[in-house]
């Protein structure tokens, strides 16, 4: 009997999210569902602008699942080649 092989990736052609700021709606969903809380939240912009938008703050901490990509009601994040 042969092994299947698995999938591997290496850390070049992992996938990370790409967060897409028009699109975004400042929710933070992607935030809360991070399993391990590697997407921060930028200070709040300007008045005009006043929301404080995610983005991939430890790109080392990430696991490359897509949850935060999958959750995005809007779909603001994409996950792309690194």
């Amino acid at each position: 009997m042969s092994k299947e092989k698995g999938l591997t990736m290496n850390k070049e052609n992992r996938p990370i999210p790409a967060f897409i700021r028009k699109k975004c709606m400042a929710c933070k969903i992607c935030v809360d569902d991070c399993p391990v809380s590697c997407i921060g939240v930028e200070a709040s912009g300007t008045a005009k602008d006043p929301h404080g938008y995610p983005f991939l703050e430890d790109e080392a901490q990430c696991i490359h699942c897509g949850q935060c990509a999958e959750n995005c009601p809007v779909a603001a994040i994409q996950m792309a080649a690194a």
